[in-house]
């Protein structure tokens, strides 16, 4: 099985320690989001789930707010609690608002290829994109 934390690392120009914190703070938002059933069925689509939840915690203590600390406040008023939670817990992981998205874009399309049509649309739900501002 190839690594997933490795393979949206390359997929989106980033560093493998900003995507595991990354995947982490998807993981620690849909963990605290979703249902119970749902979150298991993501939590072993990744191996290691537990420590990129870990890192990204620790990761998330040592960031400030910056530019998108202030988006996620924007984020949170557009697309709701879940999004907002999760722009916060990237937010400190210094990517540029085109690596988030393509960030972002990756996570879904991974957690696609790995959960049932209807967990899926659950994990959907709480991610921003462009489907959801009509862009």
């Amino acid at each position: 099985m190839a690594d997933p934390i490795a393979e949206l690392a390359n997929k989106t120009g980033i560093s493998v320690d900003q995507a595991k914190k990354g995947l982490g703070a998807v993981l620690a938002v849909c963990k605290d989001k979703l249902p119970a059933e749902v979150y298991s069925k993501m939590e072993s689509a990744v191996p290691g789930a537990d420590d990129a939840v870990r890192a990204a915690e620790a990761g998330h203590e040592e960031s400030g707010g910056g530019i998108l600390g202030a988006v996620s406040g924007l984020a949170g008023k557009i697309f709701g609690g879940g999004a907002s939670a999760l722009v916060s817990k990237l937010s400190g992981l210094g990517l540029s608002a085109d690596q988030l998205k393509g960030f972002l874009a990756n996570v879904l399309a991974f957690f696609k290829s790995k959960l049932p049509e209807d967990a899926m649309t659950k994990v959907k739900a709480l991610f921003p994109t462009e489907e959801r501002t009509g862009s």
